[in-house]
């Protein structure tokens, strides 16, 4: 697999976690959820999206940053591969490094993290972009382990790569249109002018 999208286009490298409090109660647990996010970093770069949801809840759910939401291990394999494998495959290649922004924050069994990621992309058609991205995860412990729940990725609507570009386009085409349209008057005139002389 070509590692994941757009998002599991996802997580991160979390070997600079924020520092905890030595009386902290949560350590082993904040420890034992790095481990977790950490393989399925490793496990997307290394294109194993088997070993990415390992640890994940078999009906996890993920939000993409292209807004796809998808329920369970086989939505999650359907969506890479339409993205990632495959002759009419958008993303030819993918990479992220992330952090984690703050400790996790616990409900009693529960914990809630977040952080950010930088992805690089190579489209399909060639066009290769780095995209700084949020996200946010829910884990449960179950029986001594901590599984992944929910995963949600998001990037700025008003600033970012994507966007950015379509600008940039846009303003080429717009100048372009407008020595096309200047080049166009220019010949209409002298067809005219030469109309009249003769």
């Amino acid at each position: 697999m070509k590692n994941l999208t757009l998002t599991i286009c996802l997580f991160l490298n979390f070997v600079t976690a924020p520092s905890l409090a030595q009386d902290d109660s949560h350590e082993a647990d904040r420890e034992a959820m790095l481990v977790i996010l950490k393989n399925i970093e490793q496990a997307l770069n290394d294109r194993d999206l088997t070993a990415a949801l390992k640890d994940m809840d078999d009906e996890v759910i993920i939000t993409y940053q292209d807004s796809t939401v998808t329920q369970g291990s086989e939505e999650a394999a359907a969506y890479y591969n339409k993205m990632m494998e495959g002759a009419a495959a958008i993303v030819n290649e993918f990479s992220t490094v992330a952090t984690v922004g703050a400790p996790a924050v616990f409900h009693g069994d529960t914990a809630i993290a977040y952080g950010t990621t930088v992805d690089r992309y190579v489209l399909a058609r060639g066009l290769e972009l780095t995209l700084n991205a949020n996200w946010s995860t829910t884990l449960q412990k179950r029986d001594g382990k901590w599984v992944v729940l929910a995963l949600h990725f998001s990037t700025d609507l008003f600033d970012n790569p994507m966007l950015n570009s379509s600008r940039r386009m846009t303003k080429i085409v717009g100048f372009g249109g407008l020595l096309g349209g200047m080049l166009l008057m220019w010949i209409i005139g002298r067809v005219r002018r030469k109309s009249a002389a003769a």
